[in-house]
């Protein structure tokens, strides 16, 4: 009787490995595949090709910040900072420019130093000072947001040149939105440079073990601060083309920035123990949160219930993630 309860048990867990070993490897996709049936099942327009284009263009702003973002988490990090800084980004686009096209260059010259600038002041906070890089974020973002009121004395001047009003708004053959391109196209050479270069092997190794990859030789502190600015710069490209999207500066917006970035890593499967994660995973993670709040949007339900379905799929795919460990 003990032998064949015994075995029915044994087939049971077998069974539970199995089913887990699959969520574990494809959950992201199982979970953005049920969101786009169930969405179009219940509101057919959310799966209408137009709106899944404008899906994309929304997503890019997030995506391109998840690219930072990834590799911060990777490497045991993490930026809050993020919403201020395209905040302070657009604010700066528009205060230098003022709309002039001849002051586009120069603009994105100087955004894309002070994206740098900030990152590697990120980094210094967490890698140099030892500040846990929650904490040292947070107040990162909070100088901005006061640098940014002093900057503007409250009121936000100038405008959007036309060609990064064209980052924002432009579309290829009037069909693929230049943003989306441009997300594309940083998401495959930072994939690239994670899977098939010695930097790549490093960020992972700093991730798994960084004490161990010290003794290695490799310059852990000098990687974390490269990353920190390359983060910076990935989050000034964000606030460039959401600087296109609005055509005008604003010293409100990106207050939900730095948790749906966050979210959307760790949906994608990179976790906070650093040196496991893929730049696919966030990108899928980041189109699964703005798909959700789409599609909450077109059925009339307000932000808190994004929030709530956000929190649920974390869960859910955390859930499976110790699972998976459970039966390796």
């Amino acid at each position: 009787m003990n032998s064949i309860y015994n075995k029915t048990e044994i087939k049971r867990n077998n069974t539970k490995g199995v089913f887990v070993k699959i969520f574990s490897s494809y959950g992201i996709y199982i979970v953005i595949f049920l969101l786009v049936l169930i969405s179009g099942i219940v509101s057919p327009k959310t799966v209408d090709p137009k709106n899944l284009i404008e899906i994309l263009k929304n997503t890019s702003v997030i995506g391109i910040i998840c690219i930072g973002q990834t590799l911060l988490i990777l490497t045991r990090g993490i930026d809050l900072s993020v919403g201020a800084q395209v905040v302070f980004i657009n604010i700066l686009v528009a205060g230098i420019s003022l709309g002039d096209p001849k002051k586009t260059f120069i603009t994105i010259l100087i955004v894309l130093a002070v994206g740098a600038i900030i990152g590697l002041f990120n980094g210094v906070i967490a890698v140099k000072l030892k500040i846990e890089p929650l904490l040292g974020s947070l107040g990162v973002m909070t100088l901005l947001q006061g640098i940014s009121f002093l900057y503007t004395k409250g009121f936000a001047k100038g405008s959007t040149p036309p060609f990064i009003r064209a980052m924002g708004i432009g579309r290829f053959f009037n069909f693929l939105p230049i943003s989306v391109v441009i997300w594309i196209f940083l998401a495959i050479v930072f994939s690239l440079l994670l899977s098939r270069t010695i930097f790549g092997r490093y960020v992972y190794a700093i991730g798994s073990n960084p004490k161990a990859a010290g003794i290695a030789g490799i310059k852990v502190d000098r990687t974390r601060l490269l990353i920190y600015a390359v983060s910076g710069v990935l989050t000034a490209i964000a606030g460039l083309i959401w600087s296109g999207f609005l055509g005008t500066p604003t010293l409100t917006g990106g207050q939900y920035l730095p948790l749906d970035s966050v979210a959307a890593v760790i949906i994608g499967g990179t976790t906070f123990a650093g040196g496991k994660g893929r730049i696919i995973g966030s990108m899928i993670g980041a189109v699964i949160i703005v798909y959700l709040s789409n599609f909450l949007t077109i059925i009339g339900l307000g932000i808190e219930w994004k929030i709530i379905a956000q929190g649920l799929i974390i869960l859910l795919l955390v859930f499976i993630y110790v699972g998976r460990k459970s039966y390796k």
